[in-house]
């Protein structure tokens, strides 16, 4: 890997944003546009150069995984 990766502290940016879908720049430190769904938020970017995220409420929790039903 040429660019060294970090991890951003996102709690206090995306705060504003829980339940909606976000668009931050390339360097994580910018909300390019939001939206409650993903195929609007992606219109409303217009870069290429964007992370998309669904923004969970600060008081949920996400634990991605495999389960059986």
């Amino acid at each position: 890997m040429s660019k060294k990766q970090r991890n951003y502290d996102l709690r206090e940016l995306l705060k504003p944003y829980a339940n909606k879908w976000v668009a931050l720049s390339g360097d994580h430190k910018e909300v390019i546009a939001e939206g409650n769904k993903l195929k609007d938020v992606a219109s409303k970017a217009k870069t290429k150069d964007v992370v998309f995220l669904k923004v969970f409420p600060s008081e949920s929790f996400y634990m991605p995984g495999i389960y059986e039903i």
